[in-house]
């Protein structure tokens, strides 16, 4: 079929891990399809439907299928580091298998580019099948595995096969608070990507019934959620007023749970005077693109994590409190100490979104398209001092 005729047909990995590489692809995804209808896309990923469904644009087809391993976690604070490496150890001799399935899937399907964030058989999946395969995230898992094999034995066999099928990849559009990425391959970095509110800070406030002036905190732990907390010490908290999608320990007559419906996440953010959470991507880029303060605890030795805190402390107001204090609702003094913090002297760019979507469409429309990024441009919007 002659080139004018194929249709751009995008396909779109996305990481089971949590709900942060689901949110940012969500948010490129709709982007992507409304300013460029005539790219067709859909999404592969084991990441919980509900979000999808609650998140992607309708037209986006999704088709279920577990692609990576991500890491494997009890809880929001509590990784299984060796459980992991184990994991993709066995997941190794499927790989090839599944390999070679996507790839024929992708020529059958008629796919033009394969976006990846950021399993990494995908890329040499995009590879076997002869179309770019385009990376787009913060961090590769090969990153991550290396930190933990260093603390738990020869996973010499797991770090290769991640790093070679990271090396399949065509380009990577590196989002802000980034680790390492291979070297040798076009590597463009891209502003922020978040989702912002939608609603008024006053018409979320008024719909969660706040109409005393007391002060919000939502509470934050992603996709994994929260063991071994016990929040009865909120209830004395008189001023505050907490939102959570799950209500932990004791009830409480000052907690909000579940949220109204019809209430998207952004749009909580945004209504929050402070985010209790612990550091991931998703919710630290949506409390920086809001403008929202964090209260933020330990997630363990998770190497995202230092660049996030950094993230944090330059664009948002934020402060640390400790896994204990977490979990005993120890959160008073430090709630209020984080509203005292002076505003961030910098803002950050926050139209990753559109900067990513543009490129993937050139992409789709024209491989060729790949001769080089533009020229990287900073994050920061303006910086004051």
């Amino acid at each position: 079929m002659l080139n004018f005729l194929v249709m751009p047909k995008i396909r779109y990995y996305i990481s089971g891990h949590g709900l942060g590489h689901a949110s940012r692809s969500c948010q490129i995804i709709n982007t992507l399809r409304h300013r460029h209808p005539d790219v067709a896309v859909e999404v592969v990923s084991a990441a919980h439907e509900w979000f999808f469904r609650g998140f992607l644009d309708p037209s986006v087809p999704l088709r279920r299928a577990q692609l990576d391993i991500g890491v494997l976690q009890r809880d929001s604070l509590r990784m299984e580091e060796a459980r992991t490496l184990g994991a993709y150890r066995t997941f190794l001799p499927e790989r090839a298998l599944l390999v070679a399935a996507e790839s024929a899937s992708l020529r059958a399907s008629g796919v033009t580019l394969v976006a990846c964030d950021i399993p990494p058989l995908a890329l040499a999946a995009a590879r076997a099948a002869g179309i770019p395969g385009v990376g787009i995230a913060n961090f590769t898992w090969e990153w991550i595995y290396e930190d933990l094999a260093a603390r738990h034995g020869d996973f010499d066999d797991v770090l290769s096969s991640v790093r070679e099928d990271y090396r399949s990849a065509s380009a990577y559009l590196r989002l802000p608070f980034h680790g390492p990425f291979p070297a040798g391959i076009s590597c463009e970095n891209l502003p922020l990507v978040a989702r912002r509110a939608q609603l008024s800070r006053a018409a979320v406030r008024k719909r969660l019934g706040l109409v005393d002036g007391r002060r919000l905190a939502l509470i934050s732990f992603g996709g994994f959620g929260l063991q071994d907390c016990d929040f009865s010490a909120l209830a004395s908290l008189r001023d505050w007023v907490f939102v959570s999608e799950a209500r932990p320990g004791a009830p409480a007559a000052n907690f909000i749970v579940p949220p109204p419906q019809g209430l998207a996440y952004p749009d909580l953010v945004a209504a929050a005077d402070v985010v209790v959470t612990k550091p991931g991507y998703g919710i630290v880029s949506e409390a920086i693109a809001n403008g929202t303060a964090v209260l933020y605890t330990s997630r363990g030795e998770f190497r995202e994590q230092d660049l996030l805190v950094a993230g944090l402390r330059r664009y948002a107001r934020a402060r640390f409190i400790s896994n204990e204090q977490l979990l005993r609702g120890d959160w008073g003094a430090d709630l209020d100490a984080l509203l005292q913090q002076p505003l961030p002297d910098a803002t950050p760019a926050c139209d990753g979104d559109r900067v990513a979507a543009d490129r993937l469409a050139a992409l789709a429309r024209d491989p060729g398209y790949l001769g080089g990024p533009p020229a990287s441009r900073s994050l920061d919007r303006h910086s004051h001092g």
